[in-house]
């Protein structure tokens, strides 16, 4: 977990420099804070970008820039390399994204390092959005390990237009759909 504290303390420092106004972990990492650990190869930030100072634009080169400065030139594919982690800045863009922004609180990580994290309800909702068969694994995890609200979780779908998706995933599941609660005829 050191490298992994030594890669937010750089994401903390741009935070405190200027260069992200708020960010919120996403993927794998962010969901370590709330279920058992899978393996990942990389850390989802989801950013908050700050206008380029003298401009209307809106753009990752300030962050890129900054962190070449600091010495992390190495990338694998589309992402920055930060202290041995491949890290990928993702704008907010979804509404979903932003709420998850907006709602994540920090949480400690190691060594006196903190880091910003939505609530399980967020990163779940992010997950059945994209749908990729590691997002529906987790979901998997998430769902079997009661670490999240479901009326929160309901209304997050509701609010999002993803309670049928949610459904379907839940049938895999193989969850009756009493148990958990919601009727997918009122979703």
């Amino acid at each position: 977990m050191l490298a992994t504290a030594k890669a937010f303390q750089v994401v903390n420092q741009l935070r405190a420099e200027g260069f992200i106004s708020q960010y919120a972990v996403g993927g794998a990492v962010g969901a370590l804070f709330y279920i058992e650990p899978t393996q990942t190869q990389d850390i989802d930030i989801f950013v908050h970008l700050n206008p380029v100072p003298g401009s209307v634009l809106i753009s990752l080169s300030p962050i890129l820039t900054r962190l070449k400065e600091l010495g992390y030139t190495l990338w694998e594919e589309d992402k920055v390399v930060v202290e041995g982690w491949p890290i990928q800045f993702l704008p907010a863009n979804k509404k979903i994204e932003i709420e998850a922004i907006e709602h994540a609180v920090e949480q400690p990580l190691a060594d006196g390092v903190n880091v910003f994290v939505p609530p399980p309800e967020y990163l779940m909702v992010i997950a059945i959005d994209l749908g990729r068969p590691k997002d529906i694994i987790r979901l998997q995890q998430f769902h079997a390990e009661v670490v999240y609200e479901p009326s929160k979780l309901d209304a997050l779908l509701k609010e999002h237009g993803l309670a049928q998706k949610w459904q379907k995933y839940l049938a895999l599941f193989k969850v009756d759909r009493q148990s958990y609660g919601s009727d997918p005829e009122t979703s």
